[in-house]
């Protein structure tokens, strides 16, 4: 699929300098790609992309709010998530047994099979197996840099 992407270098930046242009190109490509992809695969899950990440990050109880530090969104955001869960019967709330205030997510049989899809599904993702695992390697180290805090 052609997302514009031209590949080349730096052609016309000042001597010197390193233009952002090739990475902005790659990385809509990429982000398109990736869209497309999930979109479709998740629509075909019959579940939200948002629901479908919030399934990667419930692992046993998941309190409301450590859920939302997880995905990094609002908390309101993350009841709208935990209601289209319980919606699919993909997860309950759950008041945690050491503080009532608190509200956990809890996937069911029925989450717990999908969130092992939804791991599949970002595992098959299109192109990770043109790369070898040093270069996989490499990308991950790269794009953690990226998002690290300075």
């Amino acid at each position: 699929m052609e997302h514009g992407w031209r590949g080349g270098g730096d052609a016309g930046a000042p001597a010197g300098a390193t233009s952002t242009t090739p990475f902005a190109d790659a990385f809509a490509a990429l982000f398109a790609e990736a869209k497309t992809y999930f979109d479709k695969v998740f629509g075909e899950l019959g579940v939200p992309a948002p629901c479908a990440k919030a399934l990667r990050c419930i692992e046993g109880p998941t309190s409301m709010k450590d859920l939302a530090s997880r995905l990094k969104c609002d908390g309101s955001f993350v009841t709208a998530i935990a209601d289209a869960l319980e919606e699919r019967d993909l997860a309950r709330r759950e008041t945690d047994p050491k503080d009532r205030r608190v509200k956990n997510l809890v996937l069911t049989p029925e989450g717990d099979r999908l969130r092992d899809r939804v791991q599949q599904v970002f595992e098959g993702f299109p192109g990770l197996g043109k790369l070898e695992p040093e270069e996989r390697a490499a990308l991950i180290a790269m794009l953690r840099k990226m998002c690290s805090p300075d």
